[in-house]
């Protein structure tokens, strides 16, 4: 009897000692967890507040892209020959800088499995919600090559490589713009520029491919806004997360 109460109470020690360990461990694993958590918030975080820097220096990039196809479209209605504000014009409106959202830490959650940290539902799915809407308004941010094509095939090499050298709107991916600041372009041939752009007025389909450059990139700047507004709401709902 005194064997079966001894091997008894062994058998309930090692129990609630395996249990305590357990709890133990089960406790690391959640600070763990939490540490991580907090990492992954903080990180996304900063790839939203990134992704709306982005987003703010493109808005006023494109605004002003929008704005030289407006003066390119004035002119093609007007007996005016080519100067160096239309040839900027021109040339400014087919510019193109693409916004690519910070996705790296985003796929990481979701490739790892680690998503599941994110506890708050409503902040996973606000955040595959951002991120989807960003993968889809991609293309939306990437123009058609049409107007680009044709007008860069008119402007003639050189002048394009004085642009390019005089006149630089960005010099990085992601670098914020310099804008469009006066510049200074020697040499230029503005009458032989008259006579090569002066085919264009008569040219329908030349028009049509300006028109829609200059709808597309208000759709542009449109889509960007509302990514940045979307990202306001994902930060705020971050901030309440820590």
């Amino acid at each position: 009897m005194k064997e079966t109460t001894k091997l008894a109470g062994e058998f309930v020690l090692i129990v609630v000692g395996v249990l305590v360990a357990l709890a133990v461990e089960t406790a690391f694993e959640d600070r763990a967890d939490e540490r991580l958590r907090d990492e992954y918030i903080a990180r996304i975080k900063l790839d939203i507040e990134s992704d709306k820097r982005g987003i703010g220096f493109r808005v006023d990039f494109f605004g002003d892209v929008q704005r030289f196809s407006e003066e390119f479209l004035l002119w093609l209605d007007r007996d005016d020959p080519v100067d160096q504000d239309i040839l900027l014009a021109s040339f400014y409106a087919a510019e193109i800088w693409p916004f690519v959202p910070a996705v790296d830490t985003y796929q990481d959650l979701q490739n790892t499995g680690n998503i599941r940290l994110l506890d708050d539902i409503d902040l996973r799915t606000s955040l595959s919600m951002y991120y989807h809407k960003a993968s889809r308004s991609r293309s939306g941010w990437a123009p058609t090559e049409n107007f680009r094509t044709y007008i860069r095939s008119v402007i003639p090499h050189y002048v394009q490589d004085l642009i390019r050298t005089n006149c630089p709107t960005t010099d990085k991916l992601d670098e914020e713009p310099t804008g469009f600041p006066s510049c200074s372009l020697p040499d230029v041939d503005y009458a032989a520029l008259t006579a090569l752009y002066e085919p264009l007025k008569a040219d329908v389909e030349f028009r049509r491919w300006l028109n829609y450059r200059h709808s597309e990139v208000g759709v542009m700047v449109y889509l960007l806004s509302q990514q940045s507004v979307f990202a306001d709401e994902v930060l705020q709902q971050i901030d309440e997360q820590e």
